[in-house]
């Protein structure tokens, strides 16, 4: 064994042990609920929890490593059914315990779907709609380009609908040159409101789909603390734009 020294407010040793501490953490958050100061007594079924999981680093259960063997499988509790009384509270703790845990995942879930509910607005478009595409998860990524990102555009397009992927998707006709895949989450496309154009539109400069901007001209170069900065104007963009 190999002891790592830690502090209270550094309790960095070897990375896994800090894993192990926060996983732990979570599943007695977890398993306490609204009883917190009684962490000592769920921590037996944590340490199980842990034990008893699939790690990836692994690819298996620790229990396993262990003991060389399949998990056993819990036992049911029928009331009356232990001749020793502590075996028979804790296994009546235990079945009280699974049934809280049930009705905390249950209110959980009706309160983030009525959150959801309440911010969704269910969007439909027709094959042949022309939409706009959004475009902002992929950033210029490619250049360090920093300044009036911001108020720069969006949306891109319009582009045609020519085929609805299941309820929440949709496939776009995008140009032959771009690089991108084709289907688009709804939340993405934005309708399109006037005359459409007579054909596909480019898409912006893309580099390995993300959208980037490409240099012009330099306007002007200087040395400021031992860096080279450059303003460059890009293109597409107005003078005044020039970074």
């Amino acid at each position: 064994m190999k002891l790592n020294f830690t502090s209270a407010f550094h309790p960095q040793s070897d990375g896994q042990s800090e894993a192990t501490n926060r996983i732990i953490g979570m599943y007695l958050r977890c398993l306490t609920g609204d009883r917190p100061r009684q962490w000592v007594l769920w921590l037996p079924w944590a340490v199980f929890c842990y034990n008893t999981a699939y790690q990836a680093s692994i690819r298996t259960m620790p229990f396993q490593v262990v003991y060389f063997r399949d998990l056993p499988a819990l036992r049911g509790y029928d009331s009356g059914s232990a001749r020793v009384q502590a075996v028979e509270q804790t296994m009546a703790e235990r079945d009280e315990f699974i049934a809280e845990t049930k009705d905390r995942l249950e209110q959980s879930q009706q309160f983030y779907k009525a959150q959801y509910d309440h911010r969704h607005r269910p969007v439909e478009f027709e094959v042949g709609a022309w939409v706009w595409l959004c475009l902002l998860q992929r950033p210029a990524a490619s250049l360090n380009v920093r300044g009036r990102q911001k108020l720069g555009p969006k949306f891109y397009g319009p582009f045609q609908i020519t085929e609805p992927i299941g309820s929440v998707a949709y496939r776009l006709q995008l140009p032959a040159s771009a690089r991108l895949h084709d289907v688009f989450h709804v939340g993405l496309l934005k309708p399109f409101h006037g005359d459409p154009p007579s054909s596909t539109p480019a898409l912006p400069p893309i580099h390995h789909g993300r959208v980037c901007v490409q240099p012009e001209r330099m306007l002007h170069s200087r040395l400021a603390r031992d860096r080279l900065e450059l303003l460059v104007q890009w293109k597409g963009r107005l003078y005044a734009d020039a970074e």
